[in-house]
C-alpha cells in the first residue's frame, strides 16, 4: 500500500551513547516500546538514537557540532570505548510501510554523517518533532515569545509560505516607514547651509536664507537683491550679469595675482635694521648667477694651468703606493729602472714631494670644475624661470599697461635669445615694475575699502550653493512625501492580505485548540480551564504572533499561563499542546517518542497518562523511556502487551551498556568467546544468574526482601538457595551431574571455576583456564537440561497461586514439573539447601553430613 504510513520496524544500536555492544530493538510483532530504568542507566540514549537518525546535521540538539560551553559535540555520540572494542559507533534503521521494508544507517562518528534517504522520506512526514523530552517539553509554554510560537504552529498547520508573505510584508513595511522617517537628507542641509553660511544660518527657514544672501548682496549694491532662491530671481539674473561683466575686467584677485608676479620678477624691499634697500626677484637671481658662473671659469682656468700635466694624474696616482713612506726604499725608477739620484728629482724623497704637489694640483682642479659645472647648471635654470616670469606677467597684463608691457617685451626679447656675455639691461624693467606695483597695490587697498573680500563672483557662488541646497532639501520632502504615501497603501494592503490570512490560520488554529483542550482534560480533569491559541486583534500590524492565554479567573482573563498555573498544570499543557499536534498533523508518520514525560506528576496523574496514550493514540508507535516505576507498572496494566513491549534495564555495564531484565547471554555467545581465544567466566556467571532468576520466578521461590539500596539485586548464591529450599520443600531432588560428586546447586553458588577466570587472582597460576571453563559448562548444561517439562520438553514453568508444585507453562499442557528418578537420598538434598542457606562453603555432602 502505498499510502500507508511509516513505522519503525527495527532500531539497532551500535558503540552508540550508552550502547557499547550492538543491541536491537524489534518492533515486528509489537510496534511499541517502554524502557522502564534508573536514571543514567542508558534509557535516554534510544530515544537519542531516534533524533540522531533524523537531525540534519548528524548530532543532538543538546550536544550541537562542536565541544563548546556545555556541549558535548559529535565527540560525545560514540561510546567512549567504541575504539578500543573497535566497534563502529553507528544507528542502523528499518522502516515499514505496509508490506515495504525500507533499510539506512548513520555513522556516529567521523566528519561526514549523511543522513540516509530513507530518514530523509520519513523525516520530511514530521509537520511536528515527533521527539517529546520532559526537560524541554514546556519551552513552547513558558519560554518561547509570541514570535517563535507563530513560527512553530505556522510549521504544524504547514503555512510556511504564509508565513514567508507575512515575514516578507512585515520587513517591506518596516524598511518603507524607516525610510519614511528617516531625516538624515533633510539634516545633511541643514549641516551644509551652516557650513556655507559660516553658521548665520544653521537651519533652513526661507526668510532667514534670504536675509543671508541680500545681506552679502549688499556689500557690493545696496539697491540689489533677490526676492526668492530661484534661479528664475531677478535679482538672482543681475548678480549673474555682473559677475559676468566682472570676469572681463580685472578685479581684485586679479591684480593680486599681477603684483605677486610682478614681484617675483623684481622687487625692492627696506632693510629692517637700518638704511638701505634689498633687491629680489628672478632679475638679481639672473644676475647672481652669470656673476658665479664668471668667476667659477676664472677659478678654473687658473687651476687647470697650474695642473698642466694632468694627463699624468693616472701615472702619479699609481707610482704614489711605490714611493710611500713606510714602503721599501727605491734604488731606481721601476718604469725605466734609472737610478733615483741621477734622476731630474735626484733623491727617493724628491721623488715623493713631486708626487704629493702635483696630486694636490689636481685636486684643486677637480674642485673648479665642479663648481663652473654647478654655477652654469645654476644659471641655466634660472634664466629658464626669468623667462618664464616674464612671459607670464606680460600674459596678465592687459591694455591698461602700455608702459610695464613695452618694458617687458623688450627685455623678454633679450632675455630670450641671451646665450652668454654680458647680462640685458633691466633698468627701464626694474623701474617700470616698481611703478607697476605701486600702481596695483594702490588699486587692491581701494578695492578692498570699497567691498572688502566680497565680489559678484563670489556671490554669484553662494547664490548657486544656496539654490542647490534648497532643490536638495524640496527633493528629500518630495521623496519623504512619496514614501508616506507608499507606507500608507502597503499598510492598507498588508492589512488585507494579512486579514486573510489571519482567518486561515485561526480557523487551523480552531482544530487545533479542540483536541488540545480535550486532552489537556483528560490529564488534570474535566475541571481544567480551557486553553485559548489566540492570534492578535485584527487591527494589530503584526499578526506573525500566537498567544497562549487562559481564562484563570473572572478577573484574570486571558493571562499567560506560567503566571498562574502549577507547575503539573503547565507540563500537561504543554505534553497537551505536543500530542494533539503530532496527532493531528504527522498522520503519515504516526510515530511518537516520549523521553522521562511524568516528572511533574502524581500518582493520579500518571496513570491518567497512561489511559490517555491507550484510548487516543492506539494508533501510533509509541516509544516511552522513564525512570517512574508507578509510570511503568500504569502502563502495563493500562496499555497491555499485544502492541507493548515492555523492558526493563536493571544496571548498566560500562563494557557492555545497558542489561535489560530479560537480557539473555546465549550458548553461542560464550562459544564465541572459546573461538576467539578469550576467557568466556564472565558471559557464563551472568547465564547462570541470569538462569537462577528466571527459574526463580517461574517457580515462585522465597527470597529474602533486600535493602532498600538493592532492592532489586540478588546474587548467585541467594537464588541458588531459594532454589534449593524450594525443591527440598516440595520433595524434588534434582540428579547428580556426572563428574560432580557435590550437589551442583552448592556448586552454582560457589562459582570457583567462573571466579578464577572473572576476579583478580593474588597466587601464581591463579587464573582461570579455557578448560575448566568448558568442562564446567558443559556440566551446568547437564544440570539444566534436567529442568524440562516431563510431557512435552518444554522449559518454561509457571506457579499459579494455590499451587505448590509449578507446572509447564506451554498452554494446553501444564504438566506438574518433576526430576527424573534419582536414587539419592531426600535428606542430602535438605542438608545440601541448608549448607546453601546459611553461607556455608563445603564442597562435597560429606562435609556438610559432618
Amino acid at each position: 500500500m502505498t499510502d500507508a504510513p511509516y513505522i519503525i520496524g527495527m532500531l539497532r544500536l551500535s558503540a552508540f551513547r550508552a550502547y557499547l555492544m550492538p543491541q536491537t530493538f524489534d518492533f515486528t510483532a509489537k510496534r511499541c516500546l517502554a524502557v522502564f530504568a534508573p536514571n543514567a542507566s542508558g534509557k535516554s540514549s534510544i530515544v537519542d538514537a531516534l533524533e540522531f537518525i533524523f537531525s540534519e546535521e548528524g548530532t543532538l540538539e543538546r550536544l550541537g557540532v562542536r565541544t563548546i560551553h556545555n556541549q558535548g559535540g559529535v565527540a560525545a555520540l560514540a561510546h567512549n570505548l567504541a575504539a578500543e572494542k573497535t566497534i563502529p559507533p553507528r544507528v542502523d534503521v528499518q522502516f515499514r510501510r505496509g508490506s515495504q521494508r525500507l533499510e539506512g544507517f548513520r555513522e556516529a562518528s567521523g566528519v561526514s554523517r549523511a543522513r540516509p534517504p530513507v530518514a530523509d522520506t520519513v523525516h520530511a512526514c514530521f509537520s511536528v518533532s515527533p521527539i517529546v523530552r520532559g526537560h524541554s517539553l514546556r519551552a513552547f509554554v513558558e519560554k518561547q515569545t509570541a514570535e517563535e510560537r507563530y513560527e512553530d504552529v505556522a510549521r504544524w498547520l504547514q503555512l510556511g509560505p504564509l508565513v514567508d508573505v507575512q515575514r516578507n510584508l512585515r520587513s517591506l513595511r518596516q524598511r518603507i516607514k524607516a525610510s519614511a522617517e528617516d531625516k538624515v537628507a533633510l539634516t545633511r542641509v541643514d549641516r551644509e547651509l551652516a557650513r556655507k553660511s559660516g553658521n548665520a544660518v544653521t537651519a533652513w527657514d526661507e526668510a532667514a536664507v534670504l536675509t543671508y544672501a541680500n545681506t552679502m548682496i549688499a556689500q557690493l549694491d545696496k539697491m540689489l537683491s533677490v526676492k526668492s532662491i530661484d534661479r528664475t530671481d531677478s535679482g538672482f539674473i543681475t548678480v549673474q550679469i555682473r559677475a559676468k561683466t566682472e570676469e572681463r575686467q580685472l578685479g581684485l584677485e586679479g591684480l593680486r595675482q599681477i603684483r605677486r608676479t610682478a614681484a617675483a620678477i623684481f622687487s625692492e624691499q627696506a632693510l629692517p635694521d637700518g638704511p638701505g634697500i634689498i633687491l629680489t626677484g628672478r632679475i638679481p637671481e639672473f644676475g647672481t648667477a652669470v656673476d658665479a658662473k664668471a668667476k667659477a671659469i676664472d677659478v678654473e682656468v687658473v687651476a687647470r694651468r697650474v695642473a698642466a700635466n694632468a694627463m699624468f694624474e693616472g701615472l702619479w696616482r699609481m707610482a704614489e703606493p711605490l714611493f710611500a713612506e713606510g714602503k721599501p726604499a727605491l734604488d731606481s725608477c721601476p718604469i725605466c729602472s734609472t737610478p733615483l739620484d741621477d734622476s731630474t728629482a735626484g733623491s727617493l724623497e724628491a721623488v715623493r714631494q713631486h708626487i704629493s704637489a702635483h696630486r694636490a694640483q689636481l685636486a684643486d682642479y677637480a674642485r673648479a670644475k665642479t663648481a663652473l659645472d654647478d654655477a652654469t647648471s645654476t644659471l641655466r635654470a634660472v634664466h629658464t624661470q626669468l623667462v618664464s616670469a616674464l612671459q607670464a606677467l606680460l600674459l596678465l597684463l592687459g591694455d591698461g599697461y602700455a608702459a610695464p608691457k613695452s618694458a617687458l617685451t623688450d627685455y623678454l626679447a633679450a632675455a630670450s635669445s641671451w646665450e652668454g656675455g654680458p647680462i640685458p639691461e633691466a633698468t627701464n624693467l626694474c623701474a617700470s615694475l616698481n611703478e607697476l606695483t605701486t600702481a596695483v597695490d594702490a588699486s587692491i587697498a581701494e578695492i578692498e575699502v570699497r567691498q572688502g573680500e566680497n565680489t559678484y563672483r563670489r556671490a554669484l557662488t553662494k547664490l548657486e550653493e544656496l539654490v542647490e541646497l534648497k532643490e536638495e532639501r524640496e527633493l528629500a520632502i518630495r521623496i519623504l512625501d512619496e514614501l508616506r504615501r507608499l507606507s500608507t497603501a502597503l499598510n492598507e494592503q498588508a492589512a488585507c492580505i494579512s486579514g486573510e490570512i489571519r482567518k486561515t490560520v485561526q480557523a487551523l488554529l480552531d482544530t487545533l485548540q479542540s483536541p488540545i483542550n480535550e486532552i489537556y482534560r483528560k490529564i488534570q480533569g474535566p475541571g481544567a480551564t480551557p486553553i485559548r491559541l489566540e492570534l492578535p486583534a485584527e487591527e494589530d500590524t503584526n499578526q506573525q504572533r500566537l498567544n497562549l492565554v487562559v481564562d484563570f479567573a473572572l478577573n484574570r482573563a486571558g493571562v499567560q499561563p506560567s503566571g498562574y498555573l502549577s507547575d503539573s498544570q503547565i507540563h500537561s499543557l504543554a505534553l497537551a499542546l505536543r500530542l494533539a499536534a503530532i496527532k493531528r498533523f504527522n498522520t503519515a508518520a504516526p510515530i511518537i517518542a516520549l523521553d522521562d514525560i511524568v516528572t511533574s506528576y502524581d500518582a493520579d496523574h500518571r496513570r491518567t497518562i497512561a489511559a490517555l496514550l491507550a484510548s487516543e493514540f492506539a494508533d501510533f508507535q509509541i516509544i516511552i523511556t522513564t525512570h517512574d516505576e508507578r509510570f511503568f507498572i500504569y502502563m502495563k496494566d493500562q496499555l497491555g502487551d499485544r502492541n507493548w513491549n515492555f523492558r526493563q534495564i536493571i544496571r548498566l555495564d560500562p563494557d557492555f551498556g545497558p542489561r535489560f531484565v530479560d537480557h539473555r547471554v546465549t550458548d553461542a555467545m560464550i562459544e564465541i568467546r572459546w573461538r576467539d581465544g578469550e576467557s568466556a567466566a564472565n558471559e557464563m556467571r551472568q547465564s547462570e544468574e541470569e538462569w537462577l532468576l528466571r527459574l526463580c520466578r517461574e517457580f515462585g521461590v522465597n527470597v529474602r526482601i533486600r535493602t532498600a539500596e538493592r532492592a532489586h539485586s540478588y546474587e548467585r548464591s541467594e537464588l541458588a538457595g531459594a532454589l534449593a529450599a524450594f525443591l527440598r520443600d516440595q520433595s524434588l531432588t534434582p540428579p547428580l551431574v556426572p563428574g560432580v560428586n557435590n550437589r551442583f546447586l552448592t556448586s552454582l553458588q560457589m562459582g570457583a571455576v567462573e571466579n578464577f577466570g572473572s576476579h583478580f587472582q593474588d597466587g601464581p597460576y591463579g587464573d582461570g583456564s579455557t578448560g575448566d571453563e568448558q568442562a564446567r559448562w558443559n556440566e551446568f548444561k547437564s544440570f539444566r537440561e534436567h529442568f524440562t517439562c516431563p510431557k512435552c520438553g518444554k522449559t518454561r514453568f509457571k506457579r499459579p497461586l494455590g499451587m505448590n508444585k509449578p507446572v509447564c507453562a506451554k498452554e494446553g499442557c501444564e504438566a506438574q514439573f518433576e526430576f527424573p528418578a534419582s536414587t539419592a537420598p531426600a535428606i542430602a538434598l535438605r542438608e545440601s539447601s541448608t549448607a546453601i542457606n546459611t553461607g556455608a562453603k563445603a564442597d562435597t555432602l560429606t562435609e556438610l553430613l559432618q
